[in-house]
């Protein structure tokens, strides 16, 4: 079946915390199951000379820069391990491949694609209409396994914010939480 030829062409890595499945200028040629662990994809912001983290995956997430890997373009973007991971990487040939034999897993593979454009529109949407502090409301609200397990500098730099800013939010959602705004 074309899953198991699929699984045969996968690889399983570990990577350590900090460590970059893929770096700007190189071409993302496998997609990333995280099978255990947390990774995200950031930008540098060349002008500031600051990271700017886009979003994270953890576990049973899929993740690859989509604009690299379909265009085989250098990537703009870094993926990196936040925590030890373990990733499952499949090769991008083995996925088209498998998307001409196997109409079913390619509409499993478009309907993933929708989800994640989905996502991407949320949060370009909410930086647009939503401030700071009702953006890490919503993420807390969401996420909050995921806001525990993240360093306070990543989170400001997916929030778009400095660390400092973060603890003053975090700070005053506290005081609103028990009472004491």
């Amino acid at each position: 079946p074309v899953v198991n030829r699929l699984a045969e062409t996968a690889t399983f890595r570990t990577f350590d915390k900090g460590e970059h499945l893929l770096e700007a200028d190189q071409v993302a040629s496998n997609l990333f199951f995280v099978n255990r662990g947390l990774i995200r994809y950031y930008y540098i912001d060349e002008r500031a000379g600051e990271e700017r983290t886009g979003q994270f995956f953890d576990e049973n997430s899929v993740y690859t820069d989509v604009l690299s890997f379909g265009a085989q373009t250098p990537s703009s973007q870094y993926i990196q391990a936040l925590e030890a991971s373990e990733i499952l990487c499949i090769p991008r040939n083995a996925i088209y491949d498998a998307y001409a034999d196997d109409h079913a897993l390619e509409r499993f593979g478009r309907l993933m694609f929708e989800k994640a454009l989905v996502g991407s529109q949320d949060r370009t949407a909410s930086f647009m209409s939503e401030s700071v502090e009702e953006r890490y409301r919503k993420l807390i609200s969401a996420r909050q396994d995921l806001a525990k397990r993240l360093p306070q500098y990543i989170l400001a730099t997916y929030l778009g914010i400095t660390p400092e800013a973060l603890s003053r939010i975090r700070r005053r959602s506290t005081q609103v939480c028990s009472g004491n705004a």
